[in-house]
């Protein structure tokens, strides 16, 4: 799996549980590098500087 994100999966919708939003991942197979590009989530995401 590609995502650092993925802490499980949901039988019901087919789709991988992610630990940001704590909702259904939005890609088929989760993939961290593409979430963060996309939508600046995610432990790929750029640091902002804020802690």
């Amino acid at each position: 799996m590609a995502c650092k994100a993925t802490w499980g999966y949901n039988p019901e919708t087919n789709r991988f549980i992610c630990k940001v939003t704590g909702d259904d991942c939005v890609f088929m197979r989760p993939d961290s590098a593409a979430c963060a590009e996309l939508y600046g989530e995610g432990p790929d995401a750029a640091d902002d500087g804020e802690a």
